[in-house]
């Protein structure tokens, strides 16, 4: 039973959205401690316990023993109650993720994605997340979101994506589509900004509120986390750095359809510019790159061209945005030698300490991105009052999923105990 259904009184979700942090966050816990931490009677613990028991949110774990011989039952979250599933539907390779909602992940599949596009691509995914959960035993009710990340800009009002040329999925309402399909609820989201709260997550910037990460390959985009919130801007498409004007020339038709930085420094402009240096035509970046890691002269001229380039792009994002960390992430931009020019090119073009990072998620930063997406909008629907919608703080990452180790994770403390009572205090009061 969802707990949004039948839901029960405000004060009552929000006891039941304390007690669910503790339990995700701490793990185990019993009654005594979870009215400690939480700042709930007893009473009131036994009845959100027994309401998350019922339905099936928590079970018992074990029992733990106390400082004068007292006995105590220990209560967890049941991860099998409910899974949420990331896909990060990309236009040569797409990969899908399956978690349970204390975010252990129990499936990752990835395949080539279909080249025709459009409806092809929806089609591919809702045959290919079937086979996944067939694989794994999980009937697709029990998947409660899905949250698909793509490039390009989603339209708040129709669902509809642009600025995605490469996708050739322009005007299909991705969103509705395979909420039909599905039988559950999808959040579209754009694949720099499920990045960044992948690396967020679990990669180089846990617990870091300010992050700008910068994808560099195919495309170029910026996924920009501030005090631990997503940037969007006002039609959803902040971030989208390809069209900055400068790189190439911001008149030309391909810049005004693909963006003039994009034209520089994409994939397809760096292949180009090394054809233009007197390289070898329609050669591909991952080639040219390992020519420059070989001292080939000209491509290591043109990979220095194109690091200063991006060393300014990431000079104009800090001046803008003053993140306390910049990721390096995409295809290109993670390779080791872009990620050092770059900071070399910074170097020469700002006096500012910059700090730099290459992902350590690679291509999985938008892919468990996704699923932190799916993961929040889970627990939104289960734990939450609906009337107070709130970014919610994910599970610590498992580390049975070659995870990166992480300290972010804490029990509630006296500052969340304060929000709660608050909450509580101005609802009543209304």
């Amino acid at each position: 039973m969802a707990l949004t259904e039948n839901a029960p009184p405000v004060l009552r979700q929000i006891s039941v959205r304390a007690v669910m942090d503790v339990l995700l966050h701490a793990g185990p816990t019993s009654r005594a401690e979870l009215s400690k931490l939480t700042g709930l009677s007893k009473q009131t613990m036994s009845e959100v316990i027994r309401t998350l028991e019922e339905g099936g949110w928590v079970r018992e774990k074990g029992v733990t023993s106390g400082r004068i011989g007292r006995t105590a039952i220990t209560y967890e979250v049941n991860g099998d109650a409910g899974f949420a599933v990331g896909i990060d539907m990309g236009a040569s390779t797409s990969r899908i993720v399956v978690g349970n909602i204390v975010g252990s992940i129990v499936a990752e599949v990835d395949y080539p994605s279909d080249h025709r596009g459009g409806y092809h691509l929806i089609d591919q995914a809702e045959a290919m997340l079937s086979k996944t959960l067939a694989d794994i035993g999980i009937a697709r009710e029990r998947v409660l979101v899905t949250a698909i990340a793509t490039p390009g800009v989603v339209d708040p009002a129709t669902g509809a994506l642009s600025m995605a040329p490469n996708l050739d999925i322009g005007g299909i309402d991705i969103g509705s589509t395979l909420s039909e399909r599905l039988g559950c609820p999808v959040v579209l989201e754009n694949d720099v900004n499920a990045a960044v709260i992948g690396e967020s997550w679990q990669g180089c910037a846990i617990a870091v509120d300010s992050v700008a990460f910068i994808s560099l390959g195919t495309g170029i985009g910026l996924g920009v986390l501030q005090d631990g919130k997503l940037m969007r801007g006002a039609n959803g498409a902040a971030g989208e750095i390809s069209y900055m004007p400068f790189g190439a020339d911001p008149y030309a038709e391909d810049s005004l359809e693909r963006g003039a930085l994009e034209c520089a420094i994409g994939a397809q402009g760096i292949s180009a510019l090394y054809a233009r240096s007197g390289g070898t035509k329609h050669i591909s970046v991952r080639d040219i790159l390992a020519l420059a890691e070989k001292n080939d002269p000209v491509a290591i001229e043109v990979i220095g061209k194109i690091s200063d380039i991006a060393a300014l792009l990431v000079v104009s994002v800090n001046a803008i945005v003053d993140p306390k960390t910049v990721v390096l992430g995409g295809s290109i931009g993670r390779h080791p030698l872009i990620a050092e020019r770059v900071r070399q090119g910074i170097m020469k073009a700002s006096r500012r300490a910059i700090d730099v990072k290459a992902t350590v998620l690679g291509s999985r930063a938008t892919l468990l991105g996704a699923l932190a997406i799916g993961l929040n909008h889970v627990h939104n629907l289960l734990f939450s009052p609906q009337t107070l919608p709130e970014q919610r703080r994910l599970p610590p990452p498992r580390f049975d999923c070659q995870t990166v180790p992480t300290d972010a994770a804490r029990p509630m403390g006296q500052d969340d105990r304060m929000r709660i009572n608050e909450s509580r205090k101005s609802r009543s009061s209304s």
